[in-house]
């Protein structure tokens, strides 16, 4: 299936050889780049450092798994007529691309970390910067300025999540989440107390790992990552009486989350809401526990009653005979 499927690709690649020679002289006349990311997080990334007239686009829909996904022949052309291409160096379905533009400049941002936080994200955001100064040295001076009015907004869009998720009084709440989203969570300052992997790499253990982790006092939310699956955490969410949340991590994958700073936001409150939820069913069910309490005392306390009036119907019943 595979052999078919780049033979496929290869065939679109030929077809489409004699297109790239006329895009790329026109795009030679303009002066215009063009950059392919491997995904949406580097796309954005690489957004914030370059003019507009660089063309950026990315490759891997922002909703899928990256570790199912299969390239297609608009990959193909994509690739073909990139100048750069930037890719996190773990993509295997990369390597059949780059065959189509071995030419091209690559830009690897391999074992940099988790970019979920903002000092994972300000690492990718070097690196590329770095790399794109040496390949681009004509925009030396606007990536220079670019990358630090970014850098500049992500650690102001980070400290006003911090500080919400302390005003509102959540640090330290107990979670379990899927391993993607841990450093992030825990750099919300809350407490992962069990963490899953991937649900199709989970073995029956771990997945007792995990609803034993969910029975712990205190457990208020169960946090999957989009990418990988949430079915496994809604079921176990609606089993343990938790919320369930759902976090991204990679931009455009849901409504409104078209750049990193709008994806850690949006996460952080997704967050939050989960933590509110939980406690708002809690207050619920204290609530009617307390409701039931109340009914439970007047109810004995009714049966009490009726069986004192009884009983002294019965005595009165006897006294009453013995005259």
């Amino acid at each position: 299936m595979k052999r078919i499927r780049f033979t496929t690709l290869y065939i679109c690649a030929l077809l489409l050889t004699t297109l790239p020679t006329i895009n790329s002289q026109s795009a030679n006349a303009d002066n215009n780049v063009n950059i392919v990311c491997t995904n949406s997080i580097l796309a954005d990334f690489t957004k914030n450092l370059l003019p507009e007239n660089v063309t950026i686009s990315y490759i891997m829909p922002a909703g899928s798994c990256p570790a199912h996904f299969d390239a297609s022949p608009k990959d193909v052309q994509l690739v073909t007529n990139a100048d750069i291409i930037i890719s996190l160096g773990w993509e295997q379905w990369l390597h059949s691309l780059l065959e189509y533009n071995p030419s091209c400049t690559q830009i690897t941002c391999q074992g940099l970390g988790e970019w979920n936080i903002p000092a994972g994200a300000e690492t990718y955001v070097g690196q590329i910067a770095t790399e794109l100064s040496i390949a681009l040295p004509e925009y030396n001076e606007t990536i220079k300025e670019k990358k630090v009015a970014y850098l500049n907004q992500i650690n102001s869009t980070a400290e006003q999540i911090k500080s919400l998720v302390s005003t509102k009084g959540y640090t330290g709440r107990k979670v379990v989440c899927m391993e993607w989203q841990k450093e992030f969570i825990q750099w919300l300052g809350l407490n992962v107390t069990y963490s899953y992997k991937p649900p199709e790499r989970m073995s029956t253990q771990d997945i007792l790992n995990v609803t034993q982790a969910l029975q712990e006092k205190g457990v208020c939310a169960i946090i999957d990552n989009l990418q990988s699956g949430v079915e496994f955490g809604s079921k176990l969410a609606s089993d343990a009486g938790v919320s369930h949340v759902v976090l991204t991590n990679f931009p455009g994958a849901v409504p409104d989350t078209d750049s990193y700073l709008e994806m850690i936001s949006y996460n952080a409150n997704q967050t939050i809401n989960g933590i509110a939820l939980f406690d708002y069913k809690q207050g619920e069910i204290q609530s009617l526990q307390k409701n039931i309490d109340s009914l439970e005392i007047q109810r004995n306390l009714l049966l009490t009653t009726t069986l004192m009036f009884i009983l002294l119907s019965i005595i009165l019943g006897v006294m009453y005979k013995k005259k």
